[in-house]
């Protein structure tokens, strides 16, 4: 089925749509659902995100995976993925976190000159602990000059708090990243071990800049968990609004308390995804995952989250982003890029403002408490902007050409908007008086949703408002379900 959505505001407004294969039926078009931009903008204390809101995580014991052994050998595909972000970012440096499981209960050797060494064959897959060596930090760098910039979190293992490796390991990092060091995390299942603080001089934190958390709340937790192989919920969790809206408030009571303080700090989700334990198979590696991923990003943005971090393992983890080739850490192959990476990239451009946006949730048709919805399992052909990774093995996007895909529109518009999303989908709209698309593939402009139209640039950089104000809208269609849930206003 295909929703029509109907912006009130006079404007012209540039499309991106996040599609999926469909079965060659008919689509019956449903009632246009009214959508108004608010009359007055967000509180001025309200949050502020970037384009680079959703960074990835890392986990440590495979690093070399995706990052290569040495500099000279960074895989280009892992490099054409990061830019693929960071060309979205407004000039903001692409998140990245080093941590995981495996940050916890590795050992930082100063002296080792391999990336990574494991200890335990018989370890826990959930828990695979390494030593790692100075010239991670090194390849970090590079990875960092060869996308445009990075930005990193490490973490700081706080269950051998008396080690004296820890500190080496703080020093070391920050002196090969130097800027691109973001913050070095206190611990990861840092509740397992918090009672520690109490009885080390490590508990007593300094005032440092780039030391950040353990927590502001309590313990983190993932939607469900799924560590015993049986998990809680289904697909239709993750394709219902109401759910990630809950989600995001669990940490509701710091939130409020940092957003109050006279020296706000900024809040980082550094570890999420759709399950803990490697995702659930029909649900982390669908096309539901991927519009889950973006909701969840902007309602997060929209309650006080400056971050937040999608984590990604070992290669056949169920709810990875791409994987590397079966082959040796940093050996060639073909790439395979998974759902949740196609969400990522809708939430780099609804937030592309280069001052920043703020997030507001409109509650269209009471979707932040009604859960009804249906699902969306497709698990390969995936699009956005026009574009798939779909078969591609060296992260380089092609023309998707499975019919449900569309590409990026242009619409003028005279009395407000109405834009046509297939479903399940996802848009981003653009509404402002006027665009220049002269960097684009075509100028030309279309009348309506259903007429014929040319792609336009899906890069932000290539829009510009002509001094008019810019909204960007978030539209989360499925199927017979219409939840046009944020509206990130453009500073």
């Amino acid at each position: 089925m295909a929703h029509s959505t109907r912006f009130s505001r006079p404007c012209a407004a540039l499309v991106h749509l996040l599609c999926f294969a469909l079965p060659l039926v008919t689509q019956t078009a449903l009632a246009a659902v009214a959508i108004s931009s608010p009359s007055s903008p967000p509180a001025a204390n309200a949050n502020v995100v970037y384009s680079n809101f959703l960074g990835i995580s890392l986990e440590l014991s495979f690093i070399n995976y995706y990052f290569g052994n040495s500099t000279d050998q960074i895989p280009q595909p892992v490099i054409k993925y990061l830019s693929a972000l960071q060309s979205r970012a407004s000039g903001q440096p692409v998140r990245l976190r080093l941590g995981g499981n495996s940050m916890d209960s590795s050992t930082y050797v100063p002296s080792q000159q391999e990336i990574i060494q494991f200890t335990n064959p018989n370890a826990n897959f959930n828990d695979q602990p390494v030593n790692y060596g100075p010239q991670l930090f090194d390849v970090m760098k590079g990875v960092s000059s060869a996308v445009g910039g990075a930005q990193y979190l490490i973490g700081l293992s706080l269950r051998t708090p008396n080690s004296t490796n820890i500190p080496l390991l703080a020093g070391d990092a920050s002196k090969a990243l130097g800027d691109d060091l973001d913050a070095l995390l206190l611990g990861n299942d840092y509740w397992t071990v918090f009672g520690n603080l109490q009885h080390t001089p490590q508990g007593d934190i300094l005032s440092q800049d780039k030391i950040a958390g353990p927590t502001i709340c309590c313990a983190w937790h993932y939607p469900q968990n799924n560590c015993q192989g049986k998990p809680q919920y289904g697909l239709n969790y993750y394709t219902a609004h109401a759910n990630a809206v809950s989600l995001a408030r669990w940490q509701q009571h710091g939130l409020e308390l940092i957003a109050a303080s006279p020296n706000r700090k900024p809040i980082l989700m550094d570890e999420f995804n759709s399950a803990s334990c490697g995702g659930v198979d029909g649900i982390s590696n669908t096309f539901a995952a991927s519009l889950w991923t973006a909701d969840y990003a902007l309602q997060m943005a929209s309650v006080g989250y400056a971050g937040a971090y999608l984590h990604t393992r070992e290669r056949g983890i169920t709810y990875n982003l791409f994987d590397p080739p079966d082959a040796v850490a940093g050996g060639a192959g073909a790439w395979t890029t998974n759902p949740s990476f196609y969400g990522m990239l809708p939430v780099a451009e609804a937030l592309s403002s280069a001052n920043g946006s703020r997030v507001v949730d409109l509650n269209v048709q009471n979707s932040m408490s009604d859960k009804s919805a249906t699902v969306a399992g497709e698990k390969t052909n995936i699009a956005w902007g026009g574009k798939t990774y779909a078969g591609v093995g060296d992260a380089t996007p092609v023309d998707a050409t499975f019919s449900s895909s569309l590409p990026d529109k242009t619409l003028s518009c005279s009395g407000g908007c109405t834009i046509q999303i297939p479903g399940p989908g996802l848009a981003v709209v653009f509404l402002g008086q006027t665009f220049d698309f002269s960097n684009s593939s075509s100028s030309s402009n279309t009348t309506s949703s259903s007429s014929p139209s040319a792609p336009a640039s899906s890069n932000p950089s290539n829009r510009s408002g002509s001094g008019a104000s810019r909204f960007s809208v978030t539209g989360l269609r499925l199927l017979s379900a219409l939840c046009v849930f944020a509206i990130a206003l453009a500073l």
